[in-house]
């Protein structure tokens, strides 16, 4: 019996949810993500089930169970809820195992191919019919406008330059390099308003029966489809080739209709989408790796930085932001070379 996962839950969960909870033998919590949320494996009622203890440090927590069950309405797989409690801030769920796109792709499956696929198609559902099914289904308001992609911007910025690499970028060279992420977003902000997961990399997706299924989703917000097909084919926790990549961006334009014609076009959109990710994650890896105990989050902001160097070279409109992203990339292989990484 997990004695140490028992008495923490003991203590937070009402005594009738507690009755009803059989928890997994062994290691009965599971380690996930960089927030402070904890999942613990059990039987609720006789169904495999994951309970989920969060916290208010995120208002997005709370919001888990509606998205939930938005999703099932509008066909994107996602677990079922057995039960949400929100006063003692605790969720119940089906448990749709272990299996995601990170551990198909690392162990090279063979399904790992069918199951990127079926996760671009369970996105470009979302894209295309979340907004008109969202009704009344509370989600983050704060979108993608203006000020949240500043918000990212700077985020990287000081977490990934300031912070990491005591390099601040000042006069001109940050008037200039501004003005270029101010047209990044711009560029992002024009294309039609979507609904997207926005945290969609490998280990957010589920691959269960055939099919992708979707977790960790309660960051919902509106934004552009093409952000969250640029996270999941850019994902720092993934190795893929140029041509794999390729291959899964000519998937998403298939899904999403974009003839062939137009798609030269389409690939500048979605590097430039691939670089506004790219900085959120590198700033995010260097945060929960120096702020908030969790060392492990470093070993991705190499290949973060990497991919973030070729992606803004690659959209060719984003000049600062590639020298910027060759020079931390830079600095962080040297750490990484001296044993410090």
């Amino acid at each position: 019996m997990p004695e140490k996962a028992k008495e923490f839950l003991d203590t937070i969960l009402p005594a009738g949810i507690a009755a009803e909870l059989v928890l997994a033998d062994g290691n009965a919590e599971i380690e996930k993500g960089g927030g402070t949320r904890r999942f613990f494996r059990a039987r609720f009622r006789g169904e495999p089930a994951v309970v989920c203890v969060y916290d208010d440090s995120k208002a997005e927590n709370a919001l888990y169970a509606g998205i939930a069950g938005f999703l099932a309405r509008v066909g994107v797989p996602a677990p079922k809820i057995f039960l949400h409690d929100a006063a003692a801030r605790v969720l119940v769920m089906e448990d749709l195992g272990d299996v995601d796109l990170w551990t198909l792709r690392r162990g090279n499956d063979p399904a790992w191919r069918d199951a990127y696929r079926s996760a671009l198609a369970g996105a470009v559902r979302l894209h295309r019919e979340g907004l008109a099914g969202l009704g009344e289904t509370p989600i983050m308001r704060d979108g993608f406008d203006a000020a949240y992609y500043k918000w990212e911007r700077d985020y990287f910025l000081t977490n990934a330059a300031k912070e990491a690499h005591r390099l601040c970028i000042t006069g001109m060279a940050r008037v200039e390099l501004e003005h270029e992420l101010a047209g990044l977003a711009a560029r992002l902000l024009a294309l039609p308003p979507q609904l997207v997961h926005r945290d969609f990399q490998s280990q957010n997706v589920l691959w269960r029966d055939g099919r992708a299924r979707f977790i960790d989703f309660q960051g919902m917000r509106v934004g552009t489809g093409w952000y969250d097909a640029a996270s999941l084919i850019f994902d720092p926790y993934v190795d893929f080739s140029d041509a794999e990549r390729d291959a899964l961006f000519d998937d998403y334009c298939s899904f999403v209709g974009v003839p062939e014609a137009e798609r030269p076009e389409a690939k500048k959109t979605f590097f430039c989408a691939a670089a506004q990710r790219l900085m959120q994650a590198c700033g995010a890896y260097f945060f929960l790796s120096m702020k908030m105990g969790k060392p492990r989050y470093r070993a991705f902001a190499l290949p973060a930085l990497d991919r973030l160097k070729r992606v803004a070279e690659a959209a060719g409109t984003l000049p600062n932001l590639a020298m910027l992203a060759t020079e931390l990339r830079s600095r962080e292989r040297r750490r990484a070379a001296l044993g410090l990484a």
